[in-house]
């Protein structure tokens, strides 16, 4: 078979047609800035065109990442009261990996996953998509791309219509969503259990702090997050989240060499949601 979409980071956001009984892609949130070896975050919302009623499939989502990169675990929600659903690396879809569908560039890889459950399609039913992804060294700007289907014949059918140079038939693309990765510093997140059910911003913990400490905060629903320090004089000293975060709790390990003693403000914002607060290092 001849190579397919070989330039693929060089097109400029690619979605190919749904011809029949497959899913749009309808919106990509993610982490548009994202330290080495942090988490990148991606919610892929879904609409689903495929009205199935006897023969239930799993949910296909596959990943356009660095090498280096890693998966760590993943939700798949509808609304038809499935609830949410581990996207599962150690299980393997008919069509084996997605390498074999669109060779990846040089440097980058598929992360191949799939719900862990099959279920019954609708017309029109929406679903999204949200899976966290370890985040290697290696530091840059890098297209991230995304494939999905709800029925993994559907990527057979693709492989046969290559040779009659048709398009992707039953699943959907969307690429080159920009991710840049910039050097690790002293600040470390982690989500937490528990589904919060209000933005909040909590007194960082311990404080006074030497030469570390944590800052608590909630997102009620998936949103754009920025948290950032700040010196007495408002000069911004440290941002410490800038980007889309799934709802969750989460906890920031904060730790800056560079600060001298004194009094600094932390600033949170999400959704409509700010708040400040106070805290000091004592050297």
């Amino acid at each position: 078979m001849k190579p397919i979409f070989s330039k693929l980071v060089l097109l400029t956001a690619l979605i190919f047609p749904v011809l029949y009984s497959g899913c749009y892609i309808t919106e990509i949130m993610q982490s548009a800035i994202v330290e080495a070896g942090g988490v990148f975050t991606a919610t892929i919302t879904v609409s689903d065109m495929n009205a199935e009623q006897n023969n239930p499939h799993k949910g296909v989502i596959a990943i356009l990442v660095p090498e280096d990169w890693s998966f760590i675990d993943g939700t798949y929600d509808t609304p038809m009261g499935i609830g949410d659903m581990v996207l599962d690396t150690s299980a393997h879809p008919t069509w084996g990996d997605i390498d074999t569908v669109i060779a990846p560039p040089e440097g980058m890889k598929w992360i191949n996953l799939l719900s862990d459950t099959g279920y019954l399609h609708e017309a029109n039913l929406v679903y999204e998509a949200t899976v966290n992804l370890q985040v290697g060294d290696t530091t840059g700007d890098f297209p991230i791309g995304y494939l999905v289907t709800v029925n993994t014949v559907d990527i057979l059918l693709f492989l046969n219509d290559q040779e009659n140079d048709q398009e992707l038939a039953g699943a959907d693309t969307s690429m080159n969503h920009m991710v840049t990765v910039t050097p690790a510093t002293g600040i470390k997140e982690t989500k937490l259990d528990g589904i919060p059910s209000e933005y909040r911003l909590s007194q960082n913990f311990p404080n006074p702090f030497n030469p570390s400490t944590t800052i608590n905060y909630s997102v009620a629903k998936g949103t754009e997050v920025r948290l950032t320090v700040y010196d007495l004089a408002g000069k911004e000293v440290a941002v410490l989240v800038n980007g889309y975060k799934p709802t969750g709790n989460y906890a920031i390990n904060f730790s800056d060499q560079e600060l001298s003693s004194g009094i600094y403000y932390y600033r949170i914002s999400m959704n409509g949601f700010t708040e400040t607060r106070k805290m000091i290092l004592m050297k």
